[in-house]
């Protein structure tokens, strides 16, 4: 891959003690002279300069999330890490203040739609709602909606590297980020310094078979909530002689049926409810309030706990990127199969998770084909994956760690996604691989 030539980045100072900076790249790397599009970059410089390793590049997933605002907003593994290395973090291609993807209008109405339709109707309207998003990114993108995948962000990352004037630079990638990590860890091995992985994805795995792992996943996670609850004389539901999931049933119905209203909350928003408690186990009492008030006809609760989980990240590019990185059906009724199959291994939530990505089958087919990462050459490279994790499944982070030619996993023992900032143990673990470069001795578990 031809990449530009180096253009030195220019910092300026952008209050609160960071710096910003531009970096141009080409839109499509097989054209290398043609159009461009600007990366925004942030930087926290090391705060004991004396001190400095290097650089530190932060990518915090989505995909559609902000590298930027999540360094401004405080990223941080340790104070010592704070102290050694510039932080930089990035908005990929597309995302945040790096040419951003315009389109989404169109997405508030088909997340206002039944996204596990059970009638003609049902499916007419969500069909039409899918294809709306898909028609909006395709008018206002153009050529461009074919090259915001992560693909081409790889490079992104080694011009970035380039343009620093650094041989080697480190990276931390949580979630999605860790697909653009182990990805560049693959095309530019020499250019890696040190690699953390939290919150696994696995760049082997399909979509359907990233989305079925989830699925599962979410299934055992609510499990987890639904005998927490009885087993907690606290939960609201406990003490009026309830159980989660069949107070869950309920409330479902009440509003497929309409007989429930208020909030904006249709049967969608209740399932996006449960998916954003399972980001972490102090989330689940929210879950059994807002259940519990549902049923007493209040469903604000359900609504917070929805709009959490769709402002985890901004549709339009999350979308984009993830059906640009894996295969995937075309058209509305090939789709629908492999909804089937998510909705036969979770009755309650396996269709909306599917169709929440449905706009993919009216886009381009993927840019990237999933394989096993080797990356060989490169450093070792440490890997951690926690075992309640619904969104990275631990089994993606275990699968990882044995592929690459010098993966160690860091097991942590607990529930929610990446762990980075949650135990001081997986803190030290990260801390020391980052500045001495001492992977943990295997099995290392938190």
């Amino acid at each position: 891959m031809a990449l530009p030539p180096p253009t030195p980045v220019s910092w300026a100072g952008c209050g609160g003690g960071f710096e910003c900076a531009t970096v141009a790249v080409p839109v499509d790397y097989r054209v290398p002279g043609g159009a461009t599009l600007d990366l925004a970059l942030v930087k926290r410089p090391a705060s004991s300069p004396e001190a400095r390793i290097g650089t530190l590049l932060v990518n915090p997933g989505g995909p559609g999330a902000s590298g930027v605002r999540r360094v401004r907003r405080g990223f941080r593994v340790s104070a010592e890490v704070a102290e050694r290395f510039d932080v930089v973090g990035f908005d990929p291609r597309g995302v945040g203040a790096s040419s951003p993807v315009t389109c989404g209008a169109t997405v508030a109405a088909f997340r206002a739609t039944d996204l596990d339709p059970d009638s003609p109707e049902e499916r007419s309207a969500l069909d039409a709602a899918a294809a709306a998003v898909a028609a909006e990114c395709a008018a206002t993108e153009g050529d461009r909606l074919g090259h915001l995948g992560t693909a081409e962000v790889v490079h992104d990352l080694e011009v970035i590297r380039r343009n620093l004037g650094e041989d080697r630079v480190s990276f931390v990638g949580l979630s999605y980020g860790t697909l653009i990590g182990l990805l560049w860890a693959e095309a530019y091995p020499t250019s890696v310094r040190a690699v953390v992985l939290d919150g696994v994805v696995d760049p082997a795995a399909t979509g359907d078979a990233t989305s079925l792992g989830q699925i599962a996943a979410i299934e055992r996670s609510v499990d987890a909530m639904d005998a927490a609850c009885a087993a907690d004389p606290a939960c609201p539901l406990t003490v009026q002689g309830l159980r989660l999931l069949d107070a869950y049933d309920e409330v479902a119905r009440r509003i497929e049926a309409g007989e429930l209203v208020g909030a904006g909350v249709g049967p969608t928003q209740l399932a996006y409810a449960v998916f954003s408690a399972t980001y972490g186990e102090e989330r689940w009492p929210l879950l059994w309030r807002a259940v519990a008030s549902a049923q007493a006809g209040d469903l604000r609760g359900i609504a917070e706990m929805a709009t959490w989980f769709t402002s985890l990240v901004t549709y339009a590019p999350f979308a984009i990127v993830t059906c640009l990185d894996s295969t995937h059906p075309v058209g509305f009724e090939a789709w629908q199969r492999d909804a089937d199959e998510a909705a036969r291994r979770s009755p309650r939530f396996g269709r909306t998770a599917a169709n929440e990505l449905l706009p993919c089958a009216h886009w381009p087919q993927a840019t990237r084909q999933p394989h096993h990462v080797v990356a060989a050459g490169a450093p070792p490279i440490l890997v951690v994956g926690s075992t309640g994790d619904v969104a990275t499944p631990y089994s993606q982070a275990q699968a990882v760690a044995r592929t690459l030619e010098s993966g160690v996993l860091l097991t942590v023992e607990a529930d929610g996604h990446v762990a980075i900032g949650s135990a001081d143990c997986v803190d030290d673990a990260v801390t020391r691989y980052l500045v001495d470069l001492v992977v943990p001795p295997e099995p290392a578990r938190c």
